[in-house]
Formats: C-alpha cells, sequence, structure tokens
C-alpha cells in the first residue's frame, strides 16, 4: 500500500502523522501535562512463566500503538490498520491476518475534521500489524498465545479504558466506535451494534433480549422514552445521519437491515466489552468503512467531513436524551 505522506496529524502536539510514517520504528512516548495516558518507556523486558520456568522476552515498543487525547465524548480505537511488522515477532497461526488499508488514515483525516470545528476526539491507533496481533480479540487469540505480545495488548486496552474514563468523567458518557474497514460488494458503512441480521429485523428489534445485548444497552439505560428500533433506524439514528450526508449505512433508516445474502460485520470484541455494563456510561458500534471510503486522500477528506456533520448531529441528540 502506498501510504499517503501528505497530511500532517500532530499527536499530543510532539509527533506528526508525516513523521510516525517515515520510519517504521519512531519512538512514540505520549508523555503530557495532563494525566491521560500513562506508558514506561521500556522497548524491551522480561517476565517469567512461572509454570514452565522460562523467561520469556516481552518485546513491546511504544512507536507501535498510539493515544491522543481528545476534548470530546468521542472515543475511536482503531486496530487493523498497523504497518509495522517486527520480524523478530511470528506471525500469528490463529485467525486472520488481513489489515484494514488506510483506516489509520482515515482516523487522522477525521480528527483534522474535527478540529476545524475546535473539536478533538480521543484516538487510540495501532500501527503495528495484524498479522502479529489483534487487537480486537480477547488476549488469547489477539496473540495466538504468545506471550512476546501480552504487554502490546494490555497497553492498547489500557489506553481505551483511559479515554474512556476520562470522557465519561468530563461529559457523564461516551460515544465510542471501534473503526474498521470492508470491500463488500454493497458499498456502504457496515454499523454493527452486535446483533445478527436477524436480530436487526423490525418485527425482533423491540424484544428485552435484543436491546440487552446491544451495544446501545447503556444508552437505552440512560435514557427514558427510547426504544432500540428508535436508535438503530429512527430518523435520529447514527446510521441515518449518515446516510443523510451522503454515505449510506445499514442499519439507518433509509436501509433498516442487511438482506440475508449480504455480508454484513455485526461488531467484534472491542465493541462488546466497551459498551458493556461494565461501562455503564459507555454506548457505542464498530464502524465498517467500504473501500471506496478509504481509497484516496480526497475520498477520505470528504468522507471525514460528513462523518463529523454526522457525529455532531447525534450527539446534540443524544445530549438531550440523556438530560
Amino acid at each position: 500500500m502506498k501510504i499517503d505522506k501528505t497530511k500532517s496529524v500532530t499527536m499530543y502536539g510532539m509527533t506528526s502523522f508525516k513523521k510516525v510514517f517515515q520510519t517504521k520504528s519512531v519512538v512514540l512516548c505520549l508523555l503530557t501535562a495532563t494525566v491521560f495516558f500513562q506508558i514506561q518507556c521500556s522497548s524491551k523486558k522480561t517476565i517469567v512463566d512461572k509454570e514452565q520456568s522460562l523467561v520469556v522476552k516481552d518485546i513491546f515498543d511504544p512507536s507501535w500503538l498510539e493515544a491522543t487525547e481528545g476534548n470530546m465524548p468521542l472515543v475511536i480505537s482503531v486496530p487493523h490498520g498497523g504497518l509495522i511488522s517486527p520480524a523478530e515477532i511470528p506471525d500469528r497461526t490463529c485467525g486472520t491476518r488481513e489489515k484494514d488499508d488506510n483506516t489509520n488514515l482515515l482516523a487522522y483525516q477525521i480528527s483534522e475534521a474535527f478540529e476545524k470545528q475546535g473539536k478533538k476526539p480521543f484516538l487510540i491507533v495501532s500501527q503495528i500489524a495484524r498479522a502479529k496481533i489483534d487487537l480486537n480479540r480477547d488476549m488469547d487469540e489477539a496473540t495466538c498465545e504468545n506471550a512476546m505480545m501480552n504487554s502490546t495488548w494490555y497497553q492498547y486496552h489500557k489506553y481505551i479504558e483511559a479515554a474512556i474514563s476520562k470522557a465519561v468523567a468530563q461529559y457523564g458518557y461516551a460515544l465510542y466506535i471501534d473503526l474498521h474497514g470492508q470491500s463488500h460488494p454493497v458499498k456502504r458503512l457496515e454499523l454493527g451494534y452486535t446483533l445478527r441480521k436477524s436480530d436487526l429485523e423490525t418485527n425482533s428489534m423491540s424484544t428485552t433480549a435484543i436491546e440487552t445485548k446491544s451495544s446501545l444497552q447503556n444508552l437505552l439505560n440512560m435514557t427514558d422514552n427510547q426504544t432500540l428500533k428508535d436508535l438503530l433506524i429512527g430518523e435520529n439514528a447514527l446510521g441515518t445521519f449518515f446516510a443523510s450526508n451522503g454515505y449510506p449505512a445499514v442499519p439507518s433508516l433509509q436501509d433498516p437491515f442487511p438482506k440475508s445474502d449480504e455480508a454484513y460485520f455485526t461488531g467484534g470484541y472491542n465493541t462488546r466489552r466497551y459498551t458493556s455494563l461494565d461501562y455503564p456510561k459507555v454506548f457505542g458500534l464498530q464502524i465498517e468503512a467500504n473501500y471506496k471510503v478509504r481509497a484516496s486522500e480526497v475520498n477520505r477528506k470528504e468522507f471525514s467531513e460528513a462523518f463529523v456533520t454526522s457525529i455532531t448531529d447525534y450527539l446534540g441528540v443524544v445530549e438531550t436524551l440523556i438530560k
């Protein structure tokens, strides 16, 4: 993949996006004057496997992960766009190793579009290749039980938890988005609320069982007189805002649910984890952006502007619902 080096995104005012991609091993020890993300900048350490009495090398490098502080109740994580592929780490032997092309670049463009409006989302971005670790899985599957990658997994999720904690403390809630990419035949955004296609059919959407397994369960608990149907395919649903701003999305008022023969991603580990009852003030979804959205700088810029408008309108509605 050809890397787009024409745009610059500042990480804590210290490291630009351009600089990140000029070298594969830039050390991003993200220290700020705030108490947000804290990281111990040791690129290597050892841990002891007590059961086998073996010393296992853990070669976590801070340049593999980026965390940027925001000033709004939006947390975006990007687990599968990384390109760094250290030779000393074996490729994963379980699950898929396919990367989500340009999702990191898309996240930076989204952040830049928000900054033009005086806002900035919290960003947690993986720069290490999915072939080495899948940061949208539980630890055993993410690492394929390769202990060398345990600290990377823990640190990534500590960053997400820190972002969510700070957003909730400042704004009372957090919208969490796990950003991915897909290349399915239907060119639209797939919004994964941890519900299957059959769950999204309007006849079954209002059941309590469906509500409690959706990634919007916490938002439902914070609001009165709202149904899951309202939040998924109503006039003020996020998918409806995306479609109204030129980017078809499912589910939405315009496209309520995928047909039985259409591919659709429901949302994975990160979405389930951070919108669970363990994080009662957090709700959100997995966004699977179709490739056209991510393919070029022009396309990313246009989508990012529509993304900002859609999210801004959506959060405006959310704030009226939870007051």
